[in-house]
């Protein structure tokens, strides 16, 4: 089972998204018995990769936020160091 095919929402697999289209539309029937699964086969592969990408990003733009927040957590503690010691 595979996401709904939209080749805007996946760039990386518009050639195989077409190709199926392509072959579905031509084997209306035939494609129930198979004719169209080297096709099919070729996209569950090319969206897997696309899976792994997306992943790798996601996990980079998370890091950076992490790091982001660590360091807005330093200066606070800093500043929160700095009003204290300034009131006693």
């Amino acid at each position: 089972m595979h996401p709904p095919l939209h080749t805007d929402k996946h760039r990386h697999c518009v050639q195989q998204i077409l190709a199926l289209r392509l072959c579905h539309n031509e084997r209306s029937i035939a494609k129930f018995w198979g004719v169209c699964n080297q096709q099919k086969w070729d996209l569950d592969r090319c969206l897997r990769e696309e899976k792994v990408i997306n992943r790798a990003a996601n996990h980079e733009v998370a890091r950076k936020e992490q790091e982001r927040f660590k360091e807005r957590l330093r200066q606070q503690s800093a500043d929160g160091g700095q009003a204290q010691a300034e009131s006693s």
